[in-house]
């Protein structure tokens, strides 16, 4: 017994001095002598971990909480090893255990937190670290994870009063920096961004995330040429940098630079938390040329990129035998309509039965836009709102001939949004254009700002109860047809107004929320011909941007009325 004791003593140290495999067979003598041995399950599973395996740590470890099931360090290992698993619902369970006997377990807290967080449950995560705070308050581990969680619930401005202080208590924590500067990046503050940037250089001149955040701040403060030399940078130090990559290209295609942009933005599909992961098809990607066969086309990204790059679709056609289209299924219905050449149908739905070749969507973009030339002017737009319904929604919002501004102040995109997103009082200037009818394009329920603006002003913004503007996407776009102009930010009804060839403002934000299709400078786009863009300026706000776009707004009012029936 004494010699088992000695053994697991030697593993453990060696362990811990970072020797494995030495302790791996340490244990593997202990377990061979007595196999239901739980401290050597136990230390074994998680040194497995420790290698990466936690497949296996699971097992081992396992098989020690059924000798000893409730041993704390072993129920908390074991929460974490399920956490690297991403079995974070039942890793919470194995924190709440150990929790239930000692509740002000750091440990078990911010393990229990950053599973919350793993999940987007970011408010109850956020309840785990404040708890941990009121017993440690200046737990740096603690209040980095704060940072973490306050930053995607959308309060930067708090997130990053955690980052300074860790770095009062670790200034030269590059980690910090980074993530400090990068959450200064959303707050549109690239200039102090790029300070943190520069301190994290002097202390590590060799990391290549640090070149690549740099780079990516100074996308944000519109220095794209200097950007794409700190992405340089970060890929002399590491080549295959997926991300870094990815980021050239879109800097690339902002700056006009199609043929390398659109090569370097492949690499988005080799990035581990891309947001549509690359399809696992045995068919060859699509070169280019002429498909004796079917072309499979899959939808990638959010609902506004399926509609931008769809605009692909009609050059498309002539490339392959037949052309498959699979994208979200609420854009079914519209695209089914607009492209007749294609066969469209829903994600989710069984694949073709047979595929010669495939490609995601914005990868047509090398092929068929090599160049600004290549991009044809579609005067009409290319997707086709159901004419009936256009009709006689038409009928019903402009029965005297009024003229119809469509609006929409919103953008959901997950991680960018609250930079693309205004408030309905922010566009009073416009909403105050004489002999108007004002229409809400809106998804999402937004029945308080309007009510609140017709308080405050007494302006009506109606909007029609019987079309789902977040469901039904063919009456939305039926809705946006009935319109004589559509006013709004950078958001999906942008891309679908232009699409179906409609007058259209589009409000573009400054900084990192200004996405690489709406390019680097211009007020129009290859896109869509009839989309007018209002660029914000650095620190420029929301309302002042749309008070300085009234005239621009009057202008195309009184086109869209002399376009009107007599």
């Amino acid at each position: 017994m004494q010699h088992l004791t000695e053994m697991l003593r030697r593993a453990l140290n060696l362990q811990q001095q970072g020797q494995f495999a030495e302790a791996e067979k340490l244990y593997n003598k202990v377990l061979k002598i007595n196999p239901n041995h739980f401290d050597a399950l136990h230390l074994l599973g998680l040194l497995k971990h420790q290698r990466g395996d936690s497949a296996q740590a699971l097992g081992l470890m396992e098989a020690a909480l059924k000798i000893n099931p409730n041993y704390p360090d072993a129920l908390l290992n074991y929460g974490t090893v399920l956490s690297a698993l991403n079995r974070h619902e039942e890793a919470i369970g194995y924190y709440d255990r150990v929790l239930a006997a000692n509740p002000y377990s750091s440990t078990a807290l911010n393990n229990r937190g950053n599973a919350l967080f793993a999940l987007r449950r970011h408010e109850e995560s956020l309840a785990c670290y404040d708890k941990v705070l009121t017993f440690k308050p200046n737990d740096a581990k603690t209040l980095v994870n704060r940072a973490n969680a306050l930053r995607d619930l959308e309060r930067p401005e708090e997130a990053i009063a955690c980052f300074r202080r860790v770095l009062k208590m670790q200034p030269d924590d590059t980690s910090i920096l980074n993530n400090c500067g990068n959450t200064l990046v959303l707050l549109n503050r690239p200039d102090e961004a790029l300070a943190c940037f520069d301190r994290a250089m002097q202390i590590d001149p060799n990391d290549a995330e640090t070149y690549h955040n740099r780079g990516s701040a100074l996308v944000a403060a519109e220095r794209r040429e200097e950007a794409l030399a700190c992405f340089d940078q970060a890929l002399a130090l590491k080549p295959d940098y997926a991300k870094c990559h990815s980021d050239i290209g879109l800097a690339r295609l902002a700056l006009g630079d199609f043929a390398r942009g659109w090569k370097e933005y492949e690499w988005r599909l080799k990035m581990p938390d891309f947001p549509s992961k690359p399809r696992a098809f045995a068919q060859p990607r699509w070169d280019g040329e002429y498909v004796k066969g079917t072309l499979f086309v899959w939808g990638e990204q959010g609902l506004g990129d399926e509609i931008l790059y769809a605009s692909m679709l009609p050059d498309l056609v002539g490339q392959a035998d037949a052309v498959v289209l699979e994208v979200e299924p609420r854009l079914v219905t519209l695209f089914a309509r607009s492209f007749p050449g294609v066969r469209v149908m829903g994600r989710r739905e069984p694949l073709p039965e047979t595929i010669t070749a495939q490609s995601a969507l914005a990868s047509l973009g090398q092929y068929l836009r090599p160049s600004l030339e290549k991009f044809p002017r579609r005067e009409d737009g290319y997707l086709k709102a159901d004419r009936e319904r256009t009709a006689g929604l038409r009928s019903r919002l402009s029965p005297n001939g009024e003229t119809v501004i469509g609006l929409s102040w919103v953008s959901k995109n997950y991680a960018i949004g609250q930079m693309k997103t205004a408030r309905l009082s922010d566009f009073e200037p416009a909403l105050r254009l004489p002999g108007s009818r004002l229409l809400d394009l809106q998804y999402g329920d937004t029945r308080a700002e309007r009510e609140a603006i017709k308080q405050a002003t007494g302006l009506v913004v109606e909007r029609l109860d019987d079309i789902d503007n977040t469901n039904d996407l063919d009456g939305l776009a039926a809705l946006i047809a009935a319109c004589d102009l559509a006013v709004t930010v950078s958001n999906t009804t942008a891309h679908l107004a232009g699409a179906l060839g409609k007058p259209t403002m589009v409000f573009v934000p400054s900084g990192q929320g200004r996405l690489w299709y709406w390019f680097h400078e211009g007020g129009d786009s290859p896109w869509y011909p009839h989309v007018h863009l209002k660029r914000q300026m650095k620190g420029q706000s929301w309302a002042d941007l749309v008070a300085s776009a009234v005239d621009e707004i009057s202008g195309l009012v009184r086109t869209a009325r002399m376009r009107q029936p007599a």
